[in-house]
């Protein structure tokens, strides 16, 4: 208590700036610490105090990246002899990389990446790890992917020496995109014109032995230029290819820029690394994080041996993606067997383009082979949720327990020589060996509930001899239970039961008495005596509906009156023409505008019909091609009546009188 008396906050403070502002940079911190007057806690608040008042100083009085360094240093070796906060390097470092610029950041980052084995130190990466792992994320948000990209860079290589692999805070667990990576091209639906053998001043500057190559190009047209960059969408959202109507487009897409690829094939000569041994200037470094859309240089691109092999890379890790187990995956993400095959044949004609690449293809498709395959791994690694690398290894000392070796229940049948079984129980012992084999105990005799159709159809028989005088409403086959029975039954032990082809068109009662005919001839008659009686004697029951034949004549008088009734019906009962393309036109053009409406009612979500707008510029060409979509998915149920039902829900009368007629 009397230490804490003496104790002053702002002397204390002083003595450790005016050591800080020293030009000395070997001090007894320790013994600087001890002749301050106060407690641990106290002196410990003061000495952060100073560091950072000291470092604001420094900040203010000259932009020296050398002083800067120097306080931090100062900071570290003060922690390291608990004589401050452990998080005070730190704090120092967040603090100068909030007020200085760029540039000088970057030249302060050396010093956080040399002390990277003093952060990994049991002392500082505990308490400091949350800290530069915020202050390079700060720093992420100020720099442009653009234009430092090697300063981005080298935060991300930081980042991951410093923490582990099995850190999962650096792990993308969800398989989440970077859906804010946006190539922006142009939607103007004009050819682009190759370029001409007359080159003005303001033309870009290309390296001699370029512009021979590329004065016998092929002309690009908008189409092509239009399909090869909406290909990067696909790209940067690969799980909207699991939906059928963009998956068609990509399809499509795939096909014309790869056979663009198969056409223009590049030689040594055109490909631009092939000039990597020309000299260039040593501060030559140019990198692009971003894809140049214009349409001026879609030759240029298309020529040029690395953007192609940018292109074909993306294609394998979509692929790749698609095919691959994903933990986080919906279930409704899955490719159908045409899809696959699909996949299947351009990976091959991908690889084999990257092969046909100079310089080095083969080279080259073999080392985009083995990426993707250790790829797979680490998506299997993170399936299994991401276990430890490290095996903690097994102390000497400590000895393996051994286990009571378990018991099974064939153990108790050898030991009493297969004759009885123990259970624990005296009752459950009791039922388990009733039998020895269950099998046979579940096909006992007495396990059979079902009773045979002689026994179930006695009393109906009896009903329906006419001589025993049962009215109608009384007989059996009259229930609805006795009906349902009847029929579980016979579809168990009569053949009869599928032999009847015309049973709908069939009263059920009748088709019961028909049955109970059948059965009466197959069962042998008995004498007064109970001999079984020759089969001349036998007699077949008599019934009121009559013979066979007598029924057969009323089902097909039955079956005439039903087609006759179908004739009457007129068109009601023919189905309804499929929409042709004639008609799908017409409709088409009727709508205009309203086409959109229409796509409601016939449950097109919102992003299908900014699909729509997005490839065709016309209100007529979404609205056909809308309409032939759904002709596709719907297949029969796509009729001229079904259209005509939506237009009149959505108020287009006038449309269905154009096309179809008044009704």
């Amino acid at each position: 208590m009397a230490a804490s008396m003496k104790f002053v906050f702002g002397n204390a403070r002083d003595v450790f700036c005016r050591k800080l502002d020293s030009l000395e940079n070997n001090h007894d911190w320790k013994e600087i610490f001890q002749s301050v007057c106060g407690s641990e806690a106290e002196k410990k608040l003061a000495a952060d105090q100073a560091l950072r008042d000291s470092m604001k100083d420094v900040v203010m009085r000259a932009d020296d990246c050398e002083e800067y360094k120097k306080v931090i240093l100062h900071s570290i070796e003060m922690a390291k002899e608990d004589l401050c906060s452990v998080i005070m390097p730190f704090v120092l470092l967040s603090d100068i990389f909030d007020l200085i610029t760029l540039s000088q950041c970057e030249i302060v980052f050396y010093l956080v990446e040399e002390k990277l084995p003093v952060w990994k130190t049991p002392l500082f990466y505990d308490s400091g790890k949350n800290y530069l792992l915020r202050m390079c994320n700060d720093l992420l948000r100020r720099l442009s992917k653009s234009q430092n990209t090697v300063f981005c860079g080298r935060i991300q290589l930081f980042l991951s020496r410093l923490f582990p692999l099995s850190e999962k805070s650096a792990l993308n667990l969800m398989s989440q995109f970077n859906l804010e990576n946006v190539t922006v091209f142009s939607t103007k639906s004009e050819e682009v014109k190759p370029k001409s053998h007359d080159i003005s001043d303001d033309v870009m500057e290309v390296e001699e032995g370029e512009m021979e190559d590329l004065t016998g190009s092929t002309p690009v047209d908008y189409n092509l230029y239009r399909r090869f960059w909406a290909l990067q969408d696909y790209f940067r959202k690969p799980t909207q290819c699991y939906d059928k109507v963009p998956w068609k487009a990509f399809q499509q897409n795939a096909d014309v820029v790869l056979n663009a690829f198969a056409s223009a094939k590049l030689d040594d000569m055109k490909s631009s690394r092939r000039k990597l041994d020309l000299p260039r200037p040593a501060d030559t470094r140019a990198f692009f994080a971003k894809y140049l859309t214009s349409e001026k240089l879609l030759d240029l691109q298309l020529n040029d041996s690395n953007f192609r092999r940018y292109v074909l890379v993306q294609f394998l890790i979509l692929f790749q993606y698609l095919n691959s187990q994903v933990k986080f995956k919906s279930a409704s993400q899955n490719l159908s067997d045409e899809q696959n095959q699909w996949i299947k044949t351009i990976q091959d004609k991908v690889y084999q383009l990257i092969r046909e690449t100079p310089p080095d293809g083969e080279q080259f498709c073999k080392i985009v082979q083995h990426i993707l395959a250790r790829e797979e791994h680490w998506n299997k690694w993170k399936n299994d949720g991401c276990p430890d690398f490290a095996r903690k290894p097994v102390a000497e000392d400590t000895k393996i327990k051994s286990r009571a070796k378990r018991r099974w229940v064939g153990d108790d049948l050898q030991a009493h020589g297969g004759k009885i079984i123990k259970m624990g129980s005296a009752e459950l012992t009791r039922l388990w060996n009733i039998n020895p084999d269950n099998m046979e105990a579940c096909k006992a005799e007495k396990r059979v509930f079902l009773p045979s159709l002689e026994d179930f159809f006695a009393e109906a028989m009896e009903q329906a001899d006419p001589e025993a005088k049962v009215e109608e409403q009384y007989k059996m086959v009259n229930n609805p239970v006795f009906q349902w029975k009847s029929l579980r039954l016979l579809a168990r032990q009569s053949p009869h039961f599928f032999g009847q082809h015309h049973t709908p068109a069939m009263p059920l009662p009748q088709y019961l008495e028909l049955m109970l005919n059948k059965i009466a001839q197959e069962l042998p008659s008995t004498g007064s005596n109970g001999d079984v009686a020759p089969e001349g004697n036998n007699e077949e029951m008599k019934t009121e509906v009559g013979d066979d034949e007598a029924i057969k004549e009323s089902q097909e008088v039955e079956d005439e009156e039903l087609k006759a009734q179908a004739e009457e019906a007129g068109r009601e009962e023919i189905p309804e023409d499929i929409l042709s393309k004639d008609q799908i036109e017409l409709v088409a053009e009727k709508l205009g505008e309203d086409w959109k409406r229409l796509g409601t009612e016939l449950n097109f979500p919102e992003d299908d019909m900014s699909y729509f707008e997005t490839e065709n510029n016309e209100q007529v060409a979404c609205a056909k091609k809308m309409l032939t979509i759904w002709q596709e998915n719907e297949g029969d149920r796509a009729t001229a009546g079904t259209l005509k039902i939506a237009l009149k829900e959505v108020g287009l009368t006038e449309v269905i009188d154009a096309v179809f007629g008044s009704t």
